[in-house]
C-alpha cells in the first residue's frame, strides 16, 4: 500500500512539473523554449529578429541532419569513424575537465614567484599588468603536470604496445 501511495505522490508530483513550451518542431524533433534560453549568455539581452535566427538555424541544422540520415550519409565508413573520433575527444575532454576541477592557484604569491623566476619573459612590464596572464600560464602548468602524473599512474592499468620499428615505413 506504502509503495502505491508513493508512486501516486510522484507521479502527480511529476504532472504538476512546468512543461517547456515547444517552439519550433521538424519531424519528431522538438525544440523547447528552455533549451533555446539555454544558448543565451547570461546577462546578454538578445532581441526577438535573434531569437528568430536561433530558431531558423536549428530548423535548418534539424533539416540537414534528417537529409543527411535519409541519403545514409552515416552508414559510409569515413563518416562513422569521425564519428568515433569526436566521441572519443569529447569523452576526453570531459574526462580532463574532471581532472581540472581540483586545479587552482594556490595565492597572489604563487603568481608573484612565477613573475619573479621569469622576468626575462616580462622584461619593463609591471606584475600587475600581466596578473590574470601568469594566472592563466600557472594553471596551464598545473593542468600538464596534473594530467601527466595521471596518466603515468593510471597506464599502468591498461595493457599497451609501441612498435617504433615500424617508424621507417612512415618515410
Amino acid at each position: 500500500m506504502r509503495l502505491c501511495n508513493l508512486l501516486l505522490v510522484s507521479a502527480f508530483l511529476l504532472a504538476c512539473e512546468p512543461v517547456s513550451p515547444v517552439i519550433a518542431e521538424v519531424e519528431n524533433a522538438r525544440l523547447h523554449i528552455h533549451e533555446l534560453k539555454e544558448t543565451r549568455v547570461p546577462g546578454d539581452s538578445i532581441s526577438k529578429e535573434e531569437w528568430i535566427r536561433h530558431i531558423e538555424y536549428w530548423v535548418n541544422f534539424e533539416v540537414m541532419y534528417r537529409e543527411s540520415l535519409k541519403r545514409g550519409l552515416h552508414k559510409d565508413p569515413a563518416v562513422q569513424k569521425l564519428i568515433r573520433n569526436a566521441e572519443k575527444k569529447i569523452l576526453v575532454d570531459r574526462l580532463r575537465l574532471s581532472l581540472d576541477s581540483t586545479i587552482a592557484v594556490e595565492s597572489d604569491n604563487e603568481l608573484r614567484d612565477y613573475y619573479e623566476n621569469n622576468r626575462d619573459l616580462f622584461r619593463d612590464i609591471e606584475f600587475s599588468e600581466v596578473t590574470e596572464q601568469i594566472r592563466g600560464i600557472v594553471l596551464s602548468e598545473k593542468r600538464m603536470k596534473t594530467e601527466k602524473k595521471w596518466l603515468s599512474e593510471t597506464k599502468n592499468l591498461y595493457s599497451i604496445e609501441v612498435y617504433p620499428q615500424y617508424l621507417d615505413s612512415l618515410r
